[in-house]
């Protein structure tokens, strides 16, 4: 039997359409889910929707039965509320590096810093990658 979706598309943030996504190649109900998770299902629930802050506890528990690093649900959850991005920077790019970086990680079985890197180590990190200073035009 299909899952039951109990949310409609249009109303997820993209962590809730990865999990309606999930739901439907598992075959298994949200309840299912979070049974197997662990987590109250309005939490999850509630963490499907645009504009929620799932806790990184409910995070962590749905990433390990899912397969995933909690950082790349992390990542899907707080999507589009990453601080200062530039305005010209296509939306869909910014998601992919970000994805691609964090499954570079737990494919390399790389773990996470035990100290936050300096702006500097960032900043140095980010020019590596491509990104360039944004010139201020002159009028």
């Amino acid at each position: 039997m299909p899952p039951r979706l109990q949310v409609k598309t249009e109303d997820c943030s993209p962590l809730g359409l990865y999990v309606l996504q999930y739901l439907e190649e598992q075959d298994i109900s949200m309840n299912h889910l979070a049974e197997l998770a662990g987590v109250p299902q309005p939490r999850l629930r509630g963490a499907c929707f645009k504009g929620t802050c799932p806790t990184p506890e409910t995070l962590r528990k749905l990433a390990k039965i899912m397969g995933k690093h909690h950082l790349e649900l992390y990542t899907l959850a707080y999507q589009g509320r990453i601080e200062q991005v530039p305005e010209d920077v296509d939306d869909n790019l910014l998601d992919i590096l970000i994805r691609q970086m964090l499954e570079t990680a737990r494919e390399l079985n790389l773990a996470m810093p035990k100290i936050q890197p300096s702006k500097a180590k960032i900043r140095k990190a980010l020019i590596e990658l491509g990104f360039r200073e944004k010139r201020e035009e002159i009028s």
